[in-house]
């Protein structure tokens, strides 16, 4: 995929996002331009407080930019809408339902409503995508963090957005648990294919995820690079101690270590 939108997909148009005022203000995002064609899974990398997370909630609506555009599918962004759904860094799931009707909770909203039969029928599918049916009637309190998480990303998959929005999503799991939900969602994303934008610390989770890297600057953030990742298909653990993985991860690394000592006008 080239990541040029073509009617469908995310457009991010030139944005830029400053906080406070006179002295101490703070520009925190400086005309970020970046695509995600339809389908497309494109992860987000920077140094830390460079500004990801910020423009994950721009384009998420939570945040509105001060200059430039973002659209999803050709429609302007200009508040939160059933176009785009969050999976959060924090277990977003309601402690007082059961996993089914986690799952099933945005397809009872206005927005993205279905019927009885429907919400059953889609429920009982992420259930099984995501190895969750045998917890189906259990509370989230009797769940572990990864089990917590994958029925996050099952209510995310559930209700169909035209955009997923992760946000750091296994940053709270430990490393083991953290490679199992990689691999859980390289497989539901197989099977059921979106348009993600996936904001991570971790290069290795970024290249072992996505299509191409968006490589931030140190703040204000710009696009310092676009990597493209060179490898498609089934994606196994084993690719990460392979000589090219490595050798792309070291490649970003580099990138995000310069980040830090070079000047502002030298991120491009």
């Amino acid at each position: 995929m080239n990541g040029q939108v073509s009617g469908g997909g995310l457009s991010v148009a030139g944005i830029s996002k400053r906080f406070g005022r006179g002295t101490a203000a703070v520009t925190v995002l400086d005309d970020v331009r970046f695509d995600v064609a339809e389908g497309e899974f494109v992860a987000v990398v920077g140094p830390s407080g460079s500004g990801k997370t910020t423009l994950l909630n721009t384009v998420a609506g939570f945040v509105d930019p001060d200059t430039g555009a973002i659209r999803v599918n050709g429609a302007p962004v200009t508040g939160p809408g059933p176009s785009r759904c969050v999976v959060f860094q924090e277990y977003a799931i309601f402690p007082w339902l059961t996993v089914r009707r986690n799952i099933e909770f945005g397809m009872r909203l206005r927005a993205r409503r279905r019927t009885a039969a429907q919400r059953r029928e889609i429920g009982d599918r992420y259930l099984e995508l995501m190895g969750l049916t045998a917890f189906a009637d259990a509370l989230p309190k009797t769940l572990s963090g990864g089990m917590r998480q994958r029925v996050a990303l099952a209510r995310a998959y559930a209700v169909d957005p035209e955009i997923l929005l992760m946000d750091e999503p296994f940053a709270a799991l430990d490393a083991q648990t953290r490679e199992t939900m990689q691999e859980a969602l390289l497989e539901i994303n197989q099977k059921e294919r979106r348009t993600v934008l996936f904001v991570t610390h971790q290069v290795e989770e970024a290249i072992f995820l996505a299509d191409r890297v968006v490589v931030m600057s140190a703040r204000p953030a710009r696009v310092r690079d676009i990597v493209d990742v060179p490898w498609h298909g089934d994606r196994t653990h084993e690719l990460k101690t392979s000589p090219d993985f490595i050798a792309l991860r070291r490649r970003i690394e580099t990138m995000l270590r310069d980040a830090h000592t070079s000047p502002q006008g030298d991120d491009r």
